[in-house]
């Protein structure tokens, strides 16, 4: 019984990006102001940016849950370290969420393990320091909202399944109503730094000008594509 416990406290923590296939489509409010095959670099450059960070944090096995199931040779092309490819499962957004958590916990017995959107342009290892810390510590849940009203982190070292439930995903009160349902349920949840995701064209004019204020190694991606702007934005 020793040894178990032990085994428990020394597993080893998993980091997974959730991420659809850039040849695949998504982004689609940006559709009227950049044209294809433009906005499918754009969504290659997004990914990338997170597949570097996720990479170059160490200490922790670096996994992608991916969309749709054809796509994970296009997203392994992306990834500058070797990461393991799974396909998502599940209806909904919470529901394959949690299949990808359960995969990580229970199957592979990783702890913690912590979900990462694909499109968080200023995503450093800070925020996944900051998540796996807390988990280690304090155990619980570590959730990383985005000023959309979602969140763009979620991290646990054993699965609470009522936080994925009844959630009206791609809404605005997702973050809100993951923390009611987790203080109804007596989940204790640690919210670490915020971010934000690029789904609107005042979200990519955002991350141009935030770019100007970081460090040159940041979103190295992105920054390519804001240079190689081939078509640019159009519209207003």
């Amino acid at each position: 019984m020793e040894r178990d416990a032990s085994a428990e406290r020394h597993r080893r923590a998993a980091v997974a990006v959730f991420a659809r296939a850039p040849s695949s489509g998504g982004k689609s409010r940006l559709v009227a102001h950049i044209a294809e095959p433009r906005l499918t670099s754009l969504r290659a450059a997004l990914l990338a940016d997170t597949l570097d960070v996720v990479c170059r944090f160490g200490g922790v096995d670096p996994f992608v849950f991916y969309t749709p199931h054809d796509g994970g040779h296009e997203i392994a092309a992306l990834a500058p370290c070797a990461v393991t490819l799974v396909a998502q499962r599940g209806g909904d957004l919470g529901a394959r969420m949690l299949a990808a958590l359960r995969d990580l916990i229970e199957v592979r017995r990783h702890a913690p393990a912590v979900l990462v959107g694909s499109d968080i342009p200023l995503l450093a290892a800070e925020h996944l320091f900051e998540a796996t810390d807390a988990l280690r510590r304090n155990g619980g849940v570590v959730v990383g909202g985005a000023d959309d009203g979602g969140y763009y982190l979620i991290g646990m070292n054993e699965i609470h399944e009522g936080l994925f439930d009844r959630i009206a995903w791609g809404g605005d009160s997702v973050l809100i109503d993951t923390l009611t349902r987790a203080d109804r349920l007596g989940v204790d949840v640690r919210l670490v730094r915020g971010g934000y995701d690029v789904d609107t064209i005042d979200d990519l004019r955002r991350v141009e000008r935030d770019l100007a204020r970081e460090p040159p190694e940041r979103a190295r991606h992105l920054r390519e594509w804001f240079v190689d702007g081939t078509s640019g934005f159009t519209g207003s």
